[in-house]
């Protein structure tokens, strides 16, 4: 079963990447990565077949949602995480220059196959790094399948320099303004269309409003029944709250929730990062091999 089929995850959809063919050799992503050979392709959505090396969204995209353009400051500090063993894409946000914080069911089995993109409309093409380190929540294993609670939260740390245009997103430091009917932000690369399952690869943005803000110790509730919300391909994606005109980030999207027809119209639960601040701090010190102060990273 994949990850992203677990219970209470966004159900992954296969997502075939069709290409441009180059030198008359369609080429697909996975095994691009893997070669070296760049070409020009772009993801759209096609039948899936056997053994495709197709791409998977894995948990939840944006739904009635806009595009982000490469210079909305939003934009800089996001980035697709894709796994190339599985054919799987994920969303992630830059917590420092080379480490990006990302949801567990996004880490692929195999790290040697699992890549960093860059840009606000992912092809094979986009500018990306290779993941050298992860760690996982210690929860994750043992809470995967419960209903609460379940540890899904995750930091890659990948190889290179950050793009130039790039900079680390600033999360939030207290909970005073996390309450029921808050609006909050969400982005990510996942799919426009909970039905059709168009426009993965593309950066989008939407708001939604705090149903539950304790819905369990770690996680909070967005209402998606609106219209607009995450869906599959989103999965590790940031949730902002707005404060003074800055985007601080509070949420990584996890699953859906009371979701059964598996199209992103009811809600979904984010994991907290302030639940989270001493892990993600010891982790970045762990993966880390700068002098960077982790508790630079999350206010007091």
């Amino acid at each position: 079963m994949s990850r992203s089929a677990k219970k209470g995850l966004f159900s992954a959809t296969n997502h075939k990447l069709c290409g441009a063919k180059s030198g008359g050799i369609l080429v697909k992503l996975n095994k691009l990565l893997i070669s070296g050979i760049m070409a020009s392709l772009a993801l759209s959505a096609c039948a899936p077949q056997k053994n495709d090396s197709s791409i998977l969204t894995s948990g939840d995209g944006i739904i009635g949602g806009t595009e982000l353009k490469s210079e909305d400051s939003m934009s800089q500090s996001i980035v697709a995480v894709y796994d190339a063993f599985e054919g799987q894409i994920c969303t992630g946000s830059l917590l420092t220059n080379n480490i990006v914080l990302t949801a567990a069911h996004c880490i692929g089995l195999f790290q040697e196959d699992m890549y960093v993109f860059f840009g606000t409309a992912i092809t094979a093409t986009s500018e990306h790094r290779k993941v050298e380190k992860v760690e996982i929540s210690q929860y994750w294993e043992n809470r995967q399948g419960e209903d609460f609670d379940t540890g899904d939260i995750a930091l890659i740390k990948f190889s290179g320099e950050l793009p130039a245009g790039y900079k680390p997103a600033t999360l939030l430091g207290n909970k005073r303004n996390i309450k029921k009917g808050a609006e909050i932000v969400l982005a990510g690369y996942g799919i426009a269309d909970g039905k059709t399952g168009a426009g993965i690869g593309t950066l989008r943005t939407t708001k939604v409003k705090i149903d539950n803000p304790n819905y369990s110790t770690s996680e909070f509730l967005v209402d998606q029944t609106q219209g607009t919300g995450a869906c599959h391909g989103d999965s590790g994606g940031p949730a902002y709250l707005e404060q003074n005109g800055k985007l601080y980030l509070m949420g990584i999207t996890s699953r859906g929730v009371k979701d059964e027809n598996n199209d992103c119209s009811q809600y979904a639960a984010f994991t907290s990062t302030l639940y989270y601040k001493s892990w993600i701090n010891r982790m970045v010190t762990r993966l880390t091999s700068s002098l960077v102060d982790p508790n630079q990273l999350m206010p007091k």
